[in-house]
């Protein structure tokens, strides 16, 4: 219950200090998508949506425990743009070379539940 209340009180931490590309819903930005999630271990989350080359995706996420993370797209097979191993925290932005489904994917390899907050939005160049 600790941990509950503890995740709910940084995700709303974060939402209200999120930089000012997070909190944007104009100028051609979509609107930032929250998640908190409870990943048993062996699970994965998996989030996928379309990214064209005129856009950046930023996305940040906490886990409270370690998790593996990537992002990836398919071409004749999988392409991974970034990957993290046993990590429990990353933020970043993301420039595709060309227009493609792409999907955030977080592993959880061990054998504890881990908490998941995530945060992503697609924005122009």
């Amino acid at each position: 219950m600790a941990k509950l209340i503890y995740f709910i009180a940084v995700g709303t931490a974060i939402a209200l200090g999120a930089p000012a590309v997070l909190a944007q819903d104009s100028k051609g930005i979509s609107p930032a998508k929250i998640i908190i999630k409870t990943l048993l271990g062996s699970q994965a989350q998996k989030e996928c949506f379309s990214l064209n080359s005129r856009q950046r995706l930023y996305y940040r996420f906490h886990a409270d425990g370690p998790l593996d993370f990537k992002l990836s797209h398919q071409e004749d097979q999988e392409v991974i743009d970034i990957r993290r191993i046993k990590t429990d925290a990353d933020t970043g932005s993301f420039t595709p070379g060309k227009t493609a489904d792409h999907c955030l994917v977080w592993s959880n390899t061990g054998k504890n539940s881990v908490i998941l907050e995530y945060e992503y939005q697609r924005g122009p160049l």
